[in-house]
């Protein structure tokens, strides 16, 4: 099986300022008029509005037949080597399906923190910056909530959601990875040091489990 790529466009969202500010590492208070330093409560109260200008999310998945798992390496049709190592096998092993997944929040939000930077504002780059990096695992369980109800309504119950360059499965894979989700569908290029382009990008793998 190595079903269509399903692809994602202009993904619903909702920022969470709370979220905002754990990212942010600002613990212990739940809203940002709570926070006693007011330019970096403004900041953060723009860095949202912009963020809601700026963020396109996209995402792109494929699913394709796995054949079995060896000593290290998890095979199936057109996949080569991609899915090897002992946390591959162990995730994998029994799946007979895998989804590979890849999206973006777009490269306007990078663009704008960019500039700022160079501007010297560097509080509202910051700001705009870690929101971005909130939203593309916002963005990535989205995607994940799709893939899985696919799982379930065929039958299956899903792994968790796991990628390149987590324990031993090498940042090197990033090229197949996403050559396998087909990432070019939503504009995510790879840098010759396997930097994925826009940044604010994840990509994954998700196998299919047998129900018990």
């Amino acid at each position: 099986m190595a079903a269509k790529a399903i692809v994602l466009e202009n993904i619903s969202f909702e920022i969470d300022p709370t979220r905002v500010l754990r990212e942010m590492r600002i613990s212990r208070i739940e809203r940002i008029d709570q926070i006693e330093e007011k330019p970096l409560a403004e900041s953060i109260r723009k860095a949202i509005e912009t963020a809601y200008t700026l963020i396109q999310g996209k995402g792109v998945y494929r699913t394709y037949g796995l054949s079995g798992a060896g000593e290290n390496i998890v095979a199936g049709d057109g996949l080569g080597d991609v899915f090897s190592g002992s946390n591959m096998v162990k995730l994998l092993s029994g799946c007979p399906y895998a989804s590979g997944l890849a999206c973006t929040i777009g490269p306007g939000l990078e663009a704008r923190v960019e500039q700022l930077q160079k501007a010297g504002e560097l509080t509202d780059a910051y700001s705009l910056e870690m929101e971005g990096g909130w939203m593309a695992d916002y963005f990535a369980d989205r995607v994940d909530d799709r893939i899985q109800a696919e799982i379930r309504k065929l039958g299956y119950a899903s792994t968790m959601r796991y990628s390149p360059g987590y324990g031993d499965w090498p940042l090197e894979k990033q090229p197949d990875v996403l050559r396998l989700a087909e990432a070019h569908r939503v504009g995510i290029e790879l840098t010759g040091a396997n930097i994925m382009i826009p940044r604010k990008s994840v990509s994954a793998v998700i196998g299919w489990k047998l129900s018990e």
